[in-house]
């Protein structure tokens, strides 16, 4: 269940939005020329962390989550690299580009909370992105406001830029390894 409401968020993560009945865009082919068999022992990403999602909301208001991510080995695709399951959630990390999507769900199901989702990238100086926040139903107005041309961010600065100008209500976030 929280997949097919991934499925209907991760339009906000990837600048293609609903298009109204218009032709969505053809889908970008990515080709490895070996894909990963298994998580580099140097990854900053590992199961079992727990990662704190802290962030201001496009209101204002504050946020902080830990994301507890299982030990379950993630799953790897070329568009997505890894993807870790998380006790509430999603956690999505690409080493190569150095993408990070994460989503807090859960909670809004079992107690009425907003979905978080923080959409960024690592850099040495830690992982930032855009903090998306609200309702399944929100989120899913929100994505349909993407331009499906627009570029894909390269970086959290991009992606902020790029949903703010589609109109979306965005806020800020940094995920945290807890030690």
């Amino acid at each position: 269940m929280i997949r097919v409401a991934l499925a209907l968020t991760c339009l906000l993560c990837s600048s293609v939005g609903l298009t109204g009945g218009a032709e969505p865009p053809q889908p970008r082919m990515t080709v490895s020329a070996r894909p990963p068999t298994a998580l580099a022992a140097q990854s900053p990403v590992k199961p079992g962390q727990t990662w704190i999602l802290s962030g201001t909301r496009a209101d204002g208001q504050k946020v902080s989550r830990a994301i507890v991510l299982t030990m379950q080995a993630p799953s790897w695709s070329d568009s997505e690299g890894w993807s870790f399951d998380s006790e509430m959630g999603f956690f999505d990390y690409h080493p190569q580009t150095g993408k990070v999507f994460v989503g807090e769900m859960l909670s809004a199901f079992l107690t009425g909370n907003d979905v978080l989702m923080c959409f960024g990238f690592r850099t040495p100086a830690g992982i930032t992105g855009a903090l998306m926040s609200g309702s399944l139903e929100e989120l899913q107005a929100e994505s349909d406001k993407v331009d499906p041309t627009a570029p894909d961010p390269t970086t959290t600065e991009e992606a902020l830029r790029i949903m703010r100008a589609a109109g979306m209500k965005v806020g800020t976030c940094t995920l945290t390894l807890k030690k």
